[in-house]
């Protein structure tokens, strides 16, 4: 049953705005690259010497679009807010253990269960990304590799086998992203897609208040772990929520 502080939600600030410049950027440069590697893949040498090289180029230019763009995030990993840290990808703390328990469990539910709601990244979905991170990084590599190589040289390269096997990697979690953030928008209703343009998470009132207490929880293992709460005080602060009453 509903709350009577369920009838109103809190818009609160999740995503700042580097991180979602770079979500986007990333996400175009990965379009261009998979349009351009699925058609080389598809055609290959059935296409004209100058369509090849057209395509080769959008190829190029995706890539090192995509590879700038994951530079600045590896490093916003560490320098950025705390949504944006490595430390929101992982189950670090108990409150991150707990929603990577109910989340899977909701996931083998079918989505009966309810979704934990979690104001940055989802605890579970978490060392995905640090994985599409690493795959990432090795495909930037080997397409560099065999950017640099004759073309008749690195279409025979094992590089090229291992750059296709990354393609297929990282198209399949870009389908599984997209999939299970269609999924959780549509049961959990925190506006997943929504905050990736403006930066608001939605949660009810009484969501609001639970995750409060985990932010508690983790600044208290901040300050015992470092012996402070530098770049964690923004997160239990309500400067920038918008109160909305919540139609159902």
């Amino acid at each position: 049953m509903m709350l009577a502080t369920d009838t109103r939600y809190i818009l609160h600030p999740v995503w700042d705005p580097l991180l979602r410049a770079l979500h986007w950027w990333m996400a175009l440069a990965m379009m261009a690259q998979f349009t351009s590697g699925a058609t080389l893949l598809a055609l290959g040498n059935d296409m004209s010497d100058a369509l090849m090289g057209k395509i080769d180029i959008i190829h190029y230019v995706g890539g090192y679009a995509f590879a700038a763009g994951l530079v600045v995030r590896i490093i916003w990993l560490f320098v950025g807010p705390p949504t944006a840290r490595w430390r929101d990808l992982l189950p670090l703390t108990s409150a991150q253990r707990r929603i990577w328990r109910e989340t899977l469990s909701c996931y083998l539910s079918g989505f009966r269960r309810p979704i934990s709601p979690y104001r940055g990244h989802n605890a579970f979905a978490g060392p995905a990304y640090l994985a599409f991170f690493l795959i990432a990084v090795a495909q930037i590599a080997l397409g560099i590799s065999l950017s640099l190589m004759p073309d008749s040289e690195a279409m025979n390269s094992p590089l090229m086998v291992m750059h296709e096997w990354g393609f297929f990697l990282l198209l399949a979690f870009v389908i599984v992203h997209v999939a299970l953030v269609i999924a959780h928008e549509v049961a959990g209703r925190h506006g997943l897609i929504s905050a990736m343009i403006h930066g608001h998470k939605g949660f009810t009132e009484s969501e609001h208040q639970a995750l409060h207490a985990d932010w508690d929880a983790a600044l208290g293992v901040q300050a015992d772990l470092s012996g402070g709460t530098k770049g964690l005080d923004d997160i239990t602060s309500n400067n920038g929520d918008i109160t909305k009453t919540r139609h159902e």
